[in-house]
Formats: structure tokens, sequence, C-alpha cells
């Protein structure tokens, strides 16, 4: 080959590594989830189209990994040693039959700027309404809006910003949900999901999350819808402690070799 053509290759091969930078997020959260207790840390490892997310919340340390390029969720349970994965096919069903109507989004940048875990960050007010059947039949009668609003602080600056924006977009574009797919399983659950997944996104193509506080309530005027309401209402705040750009071994994302595994369908 012509060496000026290895020296462009080796160029753009270096420039491509240089662009590319795997990032870890470490949070803590306080708040409630319906009636469960969520006030924690976290650690979120991004590698690629990958996501590792490591909590502990309540006592209980919970692991989950997103793998877009497989369609899957790896839920990890190192006390028991096993590890559940769920094909995002498996409730693909159960997300789209949820919905009754369109969903509506908004993200408005306000003029308070704040710094959080030593970078700089502006408050948005956010607010994500989804009208969806309570009994997962929809035209049944018995529908009600899951809405999610709050406030977050968007940074541009902060380290590893283009590929969190990058996996965000590749997990929107294929169609995942954030949390834990088995809560997908039922109506007010996939509601939700449905909802965190679009304000997530919206959030992610103006910047890096460093702080939210979010708000979740399901509005209705039918006996179901107002008890869902009940089972809906949480308050969460999520906050940035620290981010690193560096190597995250390949492995953290796998199932270990001795675990035991089961698919759910």
């Amino acid at each position: 080959m012509n060496p000026n053509k290895l020296l462009l290759s080796a160029l753009l091969l270096a420039g491509a590594a240089a662009t590319r930078a795997d990032v870890t997020v470490n949070t803590t959260t306080a708040g409630k989830a319906s009636v469960i207790d969520v006030s924690g840390t976290g650690v979120n490892f991004i590698k690629g189209n990958r996501m590792r997310t490591d909590s502990v919340a309540g006592g209980r340390a919970s692991a989950l990994i997103i793998d877009i390029d497989g369609r899957r969720f790896i839920n990890l349970d190192e006390k028991k040693q096993s590890a559940v994965i769920t094909p995002l096919d498996s409730i693909s069903d159960e997300l789209a039959k949820v919905g009754v109507g369109g969903l509506s989004s908004s993200l408005s940048k306000t003029s308070q700027v704040k710094k959080v875990a030593g970078y700089s960050c502006t408050v948005h007010d956010i607010n994500v309404t989804m009208p969806f059947s309570v009994t997962g039949n929809p035209g049944d009668g018995l529908t009600a809006n899951m809405v999610l609003a709050g406030t977050v602080c968007l940074s541009t600056d902060a380290p590893g910003l283009a590929d969190y924006q990058k996996f965000y977009r590749a997990s929107a574009d294929s169609g995942f949900i954030f949390g834990d797919p088995r809560g997908a399983k039922s109506p007010t659950g996939a509601a939700t999901a449905k909802a965190y997944a679009e304000l997530t996104r919206k959030m992610a193509e103006a910047g890096m999350a460093l702080e939210s506080h979010v708000r979740i309530t399901a509005q209705g005027d039918n006996p179901m819808a107002q008890m869902m309401a009940k089972l809906a209402a949480s308050d969460i705040t999520t906050t940035v402690t620290s981010i690193a750009v560096g190597d995250v071994p390949a492995e953290s994302f796998d199932v270990p070799a001795d675990y035991k595994v089961k698919t759910q369908k």
C-alpha cells in the first residue's frame, strides 16, 4: 500500500479512537417510586451501544445491562449468582398496546444555571403526558394520563457527552426503555416506562442530565384511573456526583460464565 495511504489510515483510526470514550457516571437518588423507597447510589457505565447500571437501594444491590445491538436487557443478581435475560421483543407488545393516544413532551430551557459535580448545567422544565389504558385493553373506557413533570439540569460541556448522547439516541431509535423491563409487564409500568423513555430521549438530545427532580402521576376521571394514580405516584431526585472518561472492560457487560441464566418469554 502507498505509504501516504498508510499514514492517512493510521491518522483516521487514531482520530476515531480519540473521539470514542467509555463513560462512567456516579449518581445518588432520593425519593419514592410508588410506595417503594428508591433512595440509594448508582453507577452507570456506557461503552458504545451498551450500558450497565449498578445500584444500591433500600440496602439491596442490583445490576441491569441494556444491550442495544443484542436487543436485550440483562438483570444480574450477584447474591444468587444468576441472570435474567429479557429480549426487547418480549415486552414490545405490552409497550405497544398500552398507549391509547399521542404522547406529548416538552423541554423548556430556563435562565437558571448551576454547577453539579463540578460542571455547569442549565435548568430545564420538563413535562411528558401519555394517555394509556389502565387495564391494557384500549377501547374499554378505562383510560388515564401518565404525567411526568419536574426539572432537569443539563450540561453541554460534561466529559463523555458525545458518547452519552450517542447511546441514548441509539436506544431511542431501537425502542428501549430504562429500568427493570419486568416492570413493563403491567399497564401502569408499561406506561411509566414509555413516558420515561421519551423524557430521557428528550433530555439527552439537549445535554447530559446532571440533576433531575421528577414527579410521576396518573390522572383520570374513572375509579380505575384514580386507583392507578395512587399506585403510580412517585417523586424522585437524582444527582450526578462524578463523571469519568476511560476504558470500561468489555466483560463488564457479559453474563459471568458461572451464573445460572433464565430467559424471559
